[in-house]
């Protein structure tokens, strides 16, 4: 960089054309400041709002950003309204805002490309669909009805089917069930489940805690490197002040790093990111941000080293003001407008409730009404209806499964999956249990005792809970049923109607306070609050810290009531439909 060039006589200090341009861009300045001073304390207040997103987006990280911007703004600014000043308040300004900002984008870039793989590939990962289920039941049904070849056949089909509930040693194995279904490439799971275990090592990597720790070493490199210069470059020492930098060498360690993040870190970041189209739109603004850098750092170069007598009307240092106008623009503003239409949308919605929905209503909006716990025929959202039906749809749920995963919210729709499967090995094991003691009140009312409470702790020998096997003629009981059984009770109850309900509206007359899992289910309690209840999961869901305290005391105390999971399902549910269901349905 060379500002050896002298100034033009129409634009030296004191002449009209120089205050014209000083007070122009001081007004630009403060109106800037105004600007980001008012976007940003929004951002902060907004981002405190669950619903916004802006959470997802790794607020910290883009405030940081935003801080660096604006330093780089600021020396842009007052380049532009001055032209020759401190040489060392330039140098501070540039080398500080810029290794901020620089610092601050490459660890959100990080963050979205482990985040994102771990939500995709578990997504994928993620085969226990409702209605896949239900289908390969009707495809069972239809084999055993349409052939007409015989029993034989179809029952060694059937039982087939019905292994995969239980291990070799008659264990029901817990969160497979679903997997074991739909698993049609064993050799490509294998690879995705290794990917994933890989990417989710990362995920500690990618915390607030560490990638501010990570900001902050390049901040403390920033100002060593600065202090540096100021130490041994005089043009740009504390004392005296220069206000003219003939040479301005001191930029070059800094700008060395810009172009090594603006042409190397970044495009390399972003191609591996090029597919992950995030439904927050974080991919696209990292785009624009690494795009208005390497334009406006070569439009600067180009200004200040070839343009001499230009560079004296207008500075070329301060096009980085329009560098920290537009990253601000793309990284704060336009997610601020987007997490405040998506609320108002939200909130539009649980406030309107729509007219009575007509008898010729569509199935999904029928079944949302046949499977509400409390049905409101006259006062049902019907956003809320087809919602629920989606949920209980095939083909419907797959599509919002992937864009859940692109809104990292893959754990939600896992749980509600994990839900789903120990409703029907409830189904199935209360089946088997009433089957062997008769179809009496009685015998329903004692259907779960039967089969062995878990309401007592097992002595492990310090090992904590493991599960009982089941009873010899329990388990020849389960293996003779083919899955047509299971998958029917699967297709009968919805996502949205809990356990205890499904059981109280087969079973009429059961005691609710009797119901609790048995002890076969108790290692898939156990397996679900470890990965989607305990706060110390990587893929714990983000419930209200009562209700996960209510379902960590129940744990605890060793009471597993089939109702332990309601709570935090119906949280769950409703994440789902406020946020993840509302920017799916804005998408579409």
């Amino acid at each position: 960089m060379a500002d050896d060039t002298e100034i033009l006589p129409d634009w030296v200090r004191g002449t009209p054309n120089y205050r014209t341009r000083a007070y122009v861009v001081m007004g630009v300045g403060l109106a800037y400041l105004l600007f980001v001073l008012v976007t940003t304390a929004m951002f902060i207040v907004v981002a405190r709002n669950k619903r916004s997103g802006l959470e997802k987006r790794s607020a910290k990280l883009v405030l940081f950003q935003a801080l660096g911007c604006y330093l780089v703004g600021v020396d842009g600014l007052v380049t532009a309204a001055l032209n020759n000043w401190a040489c060392f308040g330039k140098l501070w300004l540039f080398n500080v805002g810029f290794v901020m900002s620089l610092a601050a984008m490459s660890a959100r870039a990080f963050h979205l490309f482990v985040v994102y793989r771990v939500h995709e590939l578990a997504s994928r990962l993620s085969s226990k669909v409702p209605g896949a289920i239900a289908a390969s039941g009707n495809s069972i049904r239809s084999q055993q009805l349409g052939d007409g070849d015989g029993d034989g056949e179809s029952d060694g089909g059937a039982s087939s089917a019905a292994h995969q509930l239980v291990d070799s040693a008659g264990m029901i194995k817990p969160g497979r069930l679903g997997s074991a279904i739909s698993r049609s490439n064993p050799h490509e799971r294998i690879r995705l489940e290794q990917r994933l275990r890989k990417y989710r090592r990362l995920l500690r990597f990618t915390t607030d805690r560490v990638l501010l720790v990570y900001l902050g070493l390049l901040l403390l490199f920033a100002i060593a490197l600065t202090l540096v210069i100021n130490a041994t470059d005089k043009q740009f020492a504390l004392r005296p002040v220069n206000i003219v930098c003939e040479f301005m060498w001191g930029f070059i360690p800094c700008l060395a790093i810009i172009v090594v993040y603006l042409f190397v870190v970044f495009p390399v970041i972003l191609w591996r990111v090029w597919r992950n189209n995030d439904a927050y739109g974080i991919r696209n603004d990292l785009i624009v941000c690494d795009t208005v850098g390497i334009l406006v750092m070569i439009t600067t170069l180009v200004w200040v080293l070839r343009l001499h007598e230009t560079q004296q009307i207008w500075p070329g240092l301060s096009f980085i003001w329009v560098y920290a106008l537009f990253i601000h623009i793309s990284s704060v503003l336009v997610p601020l407008v987007h997490s405040i239409n998506h609320m108002r949308r939200a909130n539009d919605d649980s406030a309107a409730s729509d007219a009575a929905i007509p008898a010729s209503a569509s199935a999904p909006v029928a079944l949302f009404l046949a499977t509400q716990q409390h049905p409101r025929p006259a006062g049902v959202s019907r956003r809320r209806a087809e919602f629920n039906g989606m949920l209980d749809s095939a083909s419907d749920y797959h599509k919002f499964r992937q864009f859940a995963a692109s809104c990292f919210c893959s754990e939600l729709t896992s749980f509600i999956e994990e839900y789903q499967v120990l409703k029907s090995l409830v189904l199935v094991l209360l089946d088997h249990q009433i089957a062997k003691s008769g179809n009496s009140p009685h015998a329903r009312s004692l259907g779960f005792s039967a089969l062995g409470s878990a309401g007592e702790k097992q002595d492990s020998g310090g090992a904590g809970l493991r599960p009982n096997r089941l009873s010899q003629s329990i388990a020849e009981s389960i293996l003779s049923q083919d899955m047509v059984a299971f998958a029917e009770s699967f297709q009968r109850t919805s996502v949205t109607v809990s356990i205890l309900d499904t059981v109280n509206d087969k079973y009429p007359g059961t005691n609710p306070e009797e119901l609790v899992f048995p002890k076969q289910l108790v290692a898939k309690v156990l397996a679900i609050h470890s990965e989607f209840v305990d706060p110390a999961s990587l893929t714990s869901v983000n419930a209200p810290p009562h209700v996960v305290r209510k379902i960590s005391a129940r744990i605890d105390s060793g009471y597993y009531h089939v109702s332990i999971f309601d709570d935090i399902k119906d949280e769950v549910l409703l994440m789902l439909y406020s946020d993840v269901y509302t920017r799916y349905i804005a998408k579409k």
